[in-house]
């Protein structure tokens, strides 16, 4: 209500229609986001003109000279996994980078396998790679409210060693007051609702050490 300025009497209507009651019924199928909001008359949400791709125009900077640590803090995150430390994921580059990125949608479930093969050959002139964490700590600190709407995974880095059991890699996510960083499994089979970081060098990127 706050995120859309929902006046009281808006939100008044919403209840009496009934479609809130439809919501919460335990058999309700809440997978295919657009195609409520198609019933709604309401823009598309991702803005996706072919199968798997968001076509959001996004730019990012890495600043290779940041720890992961300072990287995190730069996203003022109100929960942050502890395993994700500089002994689990070790960022390696040089300078200040510009990469565009793009986020990939599938509508339904996948596993990060194919995530990650259908990343690389969505492009295969200029190919796109699985986002690593810093690329989704820069993306985090420049789109703060992009995971409000749907959780991001930077497929790209993988833990060094298991958590939990599993290899994992690192989500941006919201919580009911704020954003937080995450892990969660490589092996997931990954719901709908999950949005994927792709990443490439911009072509006229220039490194400033």
């Amino acid at each position: 209500m706050d995120q859309q300025k929902t006046s009281p009497e808006r939100f008044q209507k919403i209840v009496a229609s009934g479609i809130l009651t439809d919501v919460f019924e335990p058999d309700a199928q809440l997978d295919n986001r657009e195609g409520v909001r198609q019933a709604l008359k309401v823009a598309s949400a991702l803005g996706q003109s072919n199968e798997g791709v968001l076509q959001k125009e996004i730019v990012i900077e890495v600043d290779y000279a940041m720890t992961l640590e300072q990287m995190i803090v730069a996203g003022n995150y109100d929960w942050i996994n502890s395993d994700c430390n500089t002994e689990q994921f070790s960022p390696a580059g040089e300078g200040r980078m510009e990469y565009e990125a793009k986020l990939f949608h599938f509508d339904h479930s996948v596993y990060s396998e194919t995530v990650v093969d259908k990343t690389k050959g969505a492009d295969t002139s200029n190919a796109w790679e699985p986002g690593k964490i810093e690329h989704l700590l820069a993306f985090g600190a420049k789109y703060p409210d992009e995971q409000r709407e749907h959780p991001i995974v930077g497929l790209g880095s993988v833990t060094n060693s298991k958590v939990f059991g599993r290899r994992s890699v690192p989500y941006l996510y919201r919580r009911t007051v704020g954003r937080s960083l995450h892990l969660d499994w490589w092996s997931n089979r990954w719901h709908p609702f999950y949005q994927f970081l792709a990443i490439r060098k911009r072509l006229s990127q220039v490194s400033r050490a």
